[in-house]
């Protein structure tokens, strides 16, 4: 998992060409009057999701993982909580989407150790697939937020 800032470029000259084009695309793309889009940059290797939606309590949230893709989460407008931990094998899976669309929820997991990562405009988080990751937590109460997600396509 990688957790930084849009104006942090200093950063990037250490992660491989495609996860710097995603960040590149988060920092020109406005998506001030967008709503829920999907955008396929470079066919099935490189899509980009614009979320309009509402955080909501950590417990109606699933912990998530993805196979084929990494992910980018960048926050535009709004704040949100992302919990965050490794995937080390131990989770029970609730429901197995990875055919439809390359996500695996699982269940809670009481002994997993998350942290909650604070998203504000600016911020990014990347997710591998090692990485379970519970998106749109609220922050103190529900809010609307804006995002860019950007699906990389793993080479495998």
């Amino acid at each position: 998992m990688i957790y930084g800032h849009i104006l942090a470029k200093e950063t990037e000259a250490a992660y491989a060409a495609s996860i710097r084009e995603a960040i590149c695309c988060c920092r020109e793309m406005d998506v001030t009057n967008m709503g829920e889009s999907k955008i396929f940059l470079k066919g099935e290797d490189m899509i980009v999701l614009v979320c309009d939606r509402v955080t909501e309590p950590r417990e109606k949230k699933l912990p998530e993982v993805h196979r084929r893709y990494a992910e980018l989460q960048y926050m535009a407008e709004g704040s949100e909580l992302i919990g965050y931990y490794p995937d080390k094998g131990d989770n029970l899976i609730r429901e197995d989407c990875l055919r439809e669309k390359d996500t695996i929820y699982y269940q809670e997991n009481p002994s997993a150790e998350e942290t909650m990562l604070l998203m504000r405009p600016g911020t990014y988080a990347i997710f591998f697939p090692e990485d379970v990751h519970r998106p749109f937590c609220q922050v103190e109460k529900s809010e609307r937020v804006k995002k860019i997600v950007v699906k990389v396509a793993l080479d495998t």
